[in-house]
């Protein structure tokens, strides 16, 4: 492996340092979307059981004792929900600063899965340019080895090929996990993002009803 890198000449090392950036990053927001969780839905559903028994204190149980983003933002709109009802607000008004409660909360709650992924998107963008660069410089070498040389020396020139070819592969190799981890990582907060506008939805259901 070690020969691999060094064969691929000094446009390697960038790419060897967007490869650790991107695994760091990847390993990184896998740990944060672990730690939200990933039963949101079931967790909506027992929000609106309790909701429908008139148990908002048991939902905002729920809420507290859950992480994640759709937990955060629920909690959020309840407890502005309970503060308001106990002040004797009118339902119209306590359903305009719920909802808005939610809708200014919910990006803050998202921010903490959101940290770092435009990371792999620079990554996914810059490995293949650096592996291409890395090629043309290969292919550089070998001509100019060829000029140099009274005569062809096929192993000269096969050294710039070499080059260039294990340039354009790492680079290839680095920018495929990060598409692929970014997109995984963006489906599941588009995922977080659907629940939240469904439980907002909910909860403004409930208030209605109330």
């Amino acid at each position: 492996m070690l020969g691999i890198l060094m064969d691929g000449g000094w446009m390697m090392l960038p790419l060897v340092l967007c490869s650790v950036i991107a695994v760091a990053i990847i390993i990184d927001r896998a740990r944060a979307f672990r730690a939200a969780g990933s039963d949101h839905e079931a967790l909506r559903k027992q929000i609106v059981a309790d909701l429908g028994a008139g148990n908002v204190e048991a939902a905002a149980e729920v809420c507290a004792a859950s992480q994640g983003p759709v937990a955060a933002t629920v909690l959020a709109g309840l407890r502005r929900y309970t503060s308001m009802k106990a002040k004797d607000k009118r339902p119209e008004e306590i359903e305009a600063v719920v909802s808005k409660t939610m809708e200014e909360y919910a990006p803050k709650a998202m921010h903490g899965l959101q940290k770092r992924l435009n990371g792999l998107v620079l990554i996914a963008s810059i490995s293949p340019l650096l592996g291409m660069t890395g090629t043309v410089t290969g292919m550089i070498r070998s001509f100019d080895v060829m000029a140099a040389s009274a005569g062809l020396d096929p192993g000269a020139v096969a050294g710039g090929i070499g080059e260039a070819l294990i340039t354009t592969a790492a680079g290839l190799l680095i920018a495929i996990p990060a598409v692929i981890a970014h997109s995984a990582f963006s489906k599941r907060i588009e995922d977080y993002t659907v629940t939240i506008e469904t439980c907002v939805t909910d909860i403004l259901e409930f208030i209605n009803g109330d």
